[in-house]
């Protein structure tokens, strides 16, 4: 099997993608496989394990978000869950992917384009974005817990719900952040890592001093 491209069938397989939304993971996937070539998007070492590590952990967030109106992507990177997403939901949901970083911002409008989605990408500062609505807000290996709550508290304080994959630090994290906020929580085990849990935040709300 080509490099990188490893499980890619079992992934396609466990999340019973469409045919449409395949068409889609691929053009994002080969464009990444480019772009990766001349920046720095991803490690050497993830790159075989693109599918069954970093789509798959993405594509596992579908059932949780739903299938919401708009979703934002919080520090975007490689496009991971935003891009991944927007490939599953299809349309109909506007995706929109924070990210500082021109070089990565470039990446996430090709990879947007190859693939025709409902993308638009904000290259700017988390805490400088302008207020914009969303009713998801998604983040991965972007910062621990209270720092993910203050980064998207202007969401949040519009009734945003946030869906956050974890790893083994969650239980800590989540003490952490009690001291601040209130929030409703479903969790999830990871079916990408035994260690891993994935976090529904609903009606977050800042805890009075």
């Amino acid at each position: 099997m080509k490099e990188g491209l490893t499980n890619r069938d079992e992934v396609i397989d466990a999340f019973n993608v469409s045919r449409e939304t395949l068409e889609r993971l691929d053009a994002v996937i080969a464009t990444l496989d480019d772009w990766r070539q001349r920046v720095n998007l991803i490690g050497p070492r993830e790159w075989p394990v693109i599918w069954s590590r970093h789509v798959a952990d993405s594509l596992q967030l579908q059932a949780l978000v739903g299938t919401p109106n708009s979703i934002v992507d919080l520090g975007s990177g490689a496009g991971f869950p935003g891009l991944v997403l927007s490939c599953v939901l299809g349309p109909s949901t506007k995706v929109t992917l924070v990210e500082s970083v021109g070089k990565k911002c470039a990446f996430l409008r090709a990879a947007a384009e190859s693939a025709v989605l409902n993308v638009s990408v904000l290259q700017t500062r988390i805490e400088a974005a302008p207020p914009f609505d969303a009713d998801i807000v998604t983040a991965r290996a972007l910062s621990a817990l209270p720092k993910l709550l203050e980064y998207a508290a202007p969401w949040t304080e519009n009734g945003a719900i946030c869906v956050f994959p974890k790893g083994e630090s969650v239980d800590d994290e989540l003490t952490e952040a009690r001291r601040t906020w209130n929030f409703t929580i479903e969790v999830t085990p990871s079916r990408t890592s035994p260690s891993g849990r994935i976090l529904k935040l609903s009606e977050v709300q800042r805890r009075e001093p």
